[in-house]
């Protein structure tokens, strides 16, 4: 596959439980193209989102490697680690982790920010990210004063706003009801199209997974198409 921006060879992930050493990942290899939106389904406790944070950066596999954007996350410094997530990689979860004593554009400008942006710039990008969720009347209402699908957006909107090269997502829309869920799924990938970042999403509902360009699932601790 050319253009690959996420791509992980023979990853496993093992703890150790007292005297036992539980497997979750094994052998597990994927690789995901610019623009492409990839879903991930499988049981609960079957490693999806162990996967999620090891394509992240925010774990470490047992075995095998992770490349983002060609290179390899385990060469790397938790700075340059840090440095490459916010440069290349947008995160969203079931709970939208929002700081609550912040306005909604706030919370958007923070990964701007974060990358040493002007504020004046950071607050304009902001602002038109919030817009293109639909959230261009209440970017400065706090977290509080939004409905659940709402501060979905927003959080995606936080997510997006560096225009990253790919957006991991553990199960989205998992506190959504079905009409606030498929809203926010396809506001999600709209901007997929829109700004060209890869998707790669983990959720439990096979009826959203199949809106998707690929359905893998989880089984036994490796991927395989559905």
């Amino acid at each position: 596959m050319n253009n690959l921006v996420l791509e992980c060879e023979n990853v496993g992930k093992s703890y150790n439980d007292g005297a036992l050493n539980v497997q979750v990942l094994a052998g597990l290899d994927l690789a995901v193209g610019a623009g492409e939106s990839v879903s991930i389904i499988g049981s609960s406790g079957s490693g999806k989102s162990t996967l999620l944070h090891i394509l992240g950066g925010l774990d470490k596999p047992s075995e095998g490697r992770v490349m983002l954007m060609g290179q390899d996350l385990g060469q790397m410094s938790q700075k340059q680690l840090g440095q490459l997530r916010n440069r290349y990689l947008g995160f969203v979860y079931q709970f939208h982790h929002l700081l609550p004593e912040f306005s909604a554009l706030e919370n958007v400008m923070m990964p701007l920010l974060i990358a040493k942006k002007p504020k004046t710039e950071a607050e304009a990008q902001a602002a038109a990210m919030l817009d293109k969720v639909g959230l261009k009347q209440r970017m400065l209402h706090r977290p509080s004063e939004l409905s659940g699908g709402e501060r979905q957006r927003a959080a995606i909107a936080r997510a997006l706003v560096t225009e990253p090269k790919c957006l991991l997502a553990d199960e989205p829309t998992g506190n959504l009801d079905r009409k606030n869920a498929r809203n926010v799924l396809d506001m999600m990938l709209d901007l997929k199209t829109e700004l060209g970042t890869s998707l790669i999403v983990v959720t439990h509902d096979d009826e959203l997974a199949e809106r998707f360009e690929r359905v893998m699932m989880m089984n036994e601790g490796r991927l395989q198409s559905k």
